[in-house]
């Protein structure tokens, strides 16, 4: 098997609850009133998604366990209905990811031959994020050790080592305070992009390494990568955003890899990304980012948010649009597209 680059490390969160919800899209502010719920109640989210398919909205928040009951609460208080919780979850993240999917490839099979199965996944610019169970987290940092190599740890026992001791320092804490702009680094985007819906049975995620790894050897860039829940509760999403010039490529692949998937192509779409000094550590972050779309008429397809990052997904007709808002609601030095 081919060797991905090396990379630089990895980070784990433990003792976090999976709360998981799904709702039409009937009204498209929804999604707003569940994250100003949590806001209000000043609710870190370390790991956050929310990505349309079929007219419904599927979410899925990682909350420390201590949150666990005031968050499910909120949600319910918004929806009517009370979410689904998993307890005794853990976050592992893989960096840097440079949203190449030969990276994601190498990890799905990976833990395919450990019998790992990922809960949920999402990456941001810098890393990939997988929610998984923590009674397996042993077995899954294990299984990084086989295609990867890192630069802080060169066998599974250095990162057990490593970690004795420290288990506070991997905590995300709730900032002291809340700026009226928020701060962000710079905001970047991509126009031109197809946004790929596909749908596949619980448990199959990994399903989607062979085809990732054809994409790979093509050279394309995985400017989004997301599960979610779908509105058939024995079935799960992924969506991932790929140049639109290559659209056709990329459905040929699927079709080929993964013949029973059942899968669309959303396009054009636009991505954009940012992060901050304190989108790791502060309630609030995706509140203010859609209370600014909801100001600006701004629909979303899909957003994640992990590793103190935010990447979203609009339709190309709004890119300006959606850029002005998130300038109008946050402190942004500079605006870059990427190529």
């Amino acid at each position: 098997m081919p060797i991905p680059e090396k990379l630089g490390g990895f980070k784990v969160l433990k003792d976090v609850t999976r709360i998981v919800a799904g709702f039409p899209r009937e009204a498209d502010d929804l999604p707003l009133r569940v994250f100003r719920a949590l806001a209000d109640r000043k609710i870190n989210l370390p790991y956050a998604t929310c990505v349309s398919c079929d007219h419904f909205w599927g979410l899925t928040i990682m909350v420390e366990a201590g949150n666990a009951t005031g968050t499910a609460a909120a949600i319910e208080a918004v929806l009517a209905k009370g979410p689904a919780l998993h307890h005794g979850g853990a976050i592992l993240s893989i960096f840097p990811h440079r949203k190449n999917p030969e990276i994601t490839r190498a990890l799905f099979e990976a833990f395919g031959r450990e019998g790992v199965s990922p809960d949920a996944l999402a990456s941001s610019p810098s890393a990939i994020s997988v929610v998984l169970d923590e009674g397996i987290l042993n077995r899954a940092s294990s299984a990084l050790f086989g295609p990867f190599t890192f630069s802080a740890y060169r066998t599974p026992a250095d990162w057990k080592l490593a970690q004795k001791g420290k288990e506070q320092l991997y905590k995300e804490v709730v900032a002291s305070y809340q700026e009226k702009r928020p701060k962000v680094y710079g905001l970047e985007y991509q126009d031109a992009q197809a946004l790929l819906q596909v749908k596949l049975d619980r448990g199959r995620i990994a399903a989607l390494g062979p085809p990732f790894g054809r994409l790979a050897r093509s050279g394309l860039s995985l400017t989004f990568l997301s599960t979610s829940p779908c509105r058939e509760s024995n079935r799960e999403q992924i969506a991932f955003c790929l140049p639109l010039s290559d659209d056709d490529l990329s459905q040929q692949t699927l079709r080929e890899s993964l013949p029973l998937a059942d899968f669309r192509s959303i396009g054009p779409a636009a991505v954009f990304s940012m992060n901050g000094p304190h989108f790791g550590d502060r309630y609030g972050i995706v509140s203010e980012l859609l209370t600014a779309f909801n100001a600006g008429h701004v629909d979303f397809l899909g957003l994640s948010c992990t590793i103190a990052s935010i990447t979203g997904v609009v339709p190309s007709t709004q890119l300006t649009a959606a850029i002005e808002a998130i300038q109008g609601r946050f402190d942004i030095p500079s605006v870059m597209e990427r190529t």
